[in-house]
C-alpha cells in the first residue's frame, strides 16, 4: 500500500468514528437544548461534563482528520 493510500485509510477511520461521535453528540439532551435556545446560554449541568469530553474529541477528530488531509497534499504534489 502507497502512503497516499495509507493516509486515505487512516482519513476514513477517523471520519467514521467522528461521525459516530457526532451521532452521540446530535442525540443528547445538551444538543437538543442548544437546538431548542440557539441564542441563549445553557447553563451546564453536571451531566453534561460527558458531553464536553464528547465535544473535544470530535474536534481533536477534526483536527486529525486535517493534519492528514495536508500530509496527503504534500504527498500528492510530491508525486507529480
Amino acid at each position: 500500500m502507497n502512503k497516499f493510500q495509507e493516509i486515505s485509510e487512516q482519513i476514513k477511520n477517523l471520519k467514521t468514528a467522528r461521525d459516530f461521535l457526532q451521532k452521540k453528540y446530535d442525540t443528547s439532551e445538551f444538543h437538543k437544548k442548544k437546538e431548542k435556545f440557539p441564542q441563549s446560554a445553557v447553563p451546564p449541568a453536571p451531566e453534561d461534563e460527558e458531553i464536553y469530553k464528547l465535544l473535544t474529541a470530535i474536534q481533536q477528530l477534526d483536527k486529525y482528520i486535517k493534519e492528514l488531509q495536508d500530509l496527503q497534499l504534500k504527498v500528492l504534489q510530491q508525486e507529480e
